[in-house]
């Protein structure tokens, strides 16, 4: 059943973002080099994590009106955890409390059990209550 909710999200995700594309935010490429150098990755390893090459992503960031592809935008953002609604949108200077939520439920899902029980239980310690 989480994996019909993410293929939907995903369907969902990329029709806006392919609707969006010749709308692409203006700050993308300064969104994109801010949101990398925060979590200090270099051009390299992000192209080398989405399957580009290190110009490329060096075009991204510099070149106004950068159109990444929705595939792309997505590969970026899950890399990077950041939510695909930040980088679209230009009134953003930071993200948002549900974009970051987002992005951690990208990166969630992707966890092992094992890991996800860790995390609930931390989870549970914060908020004073018991889980198993």
């Amino acid at each position: 059943m989480l994996h019909l909710e993410v293929s939907s999200a995903r369907a969902i995700l990329l029709s806006r973002v392919r609707d969006t594309k010749n709308a692409m935010s203006e700050k993308f490429g300064e969104k994109l080099r801010k949101v990398r150098t925060s979590r200090n990755k270099t051009l390299e390893e992000l192209a080398t994590a989405i399957g580009s090459s290190k110009a490329y992503v060096w075009q991204l960031e510099n070149k106004k009106n950068a159109k990444p592809s929705a595939e792309l935008l997505l590969k970026i953002s899950n890399y990077l955890g950041a939510s695909p609604d930040f980088f679209l949108d230009d009134g953003a200077e930071k993200p948002s409390s549900d974009q970051m939520e987002d992005a951690f439920f990208r990166k969630f899902k992707n966890l092992s059990e094992d890991d996800k029980k860790y995390i609930d239980r931390i989870v549970s310690g914060l908020d004073g209550g018991e889980k198993n």
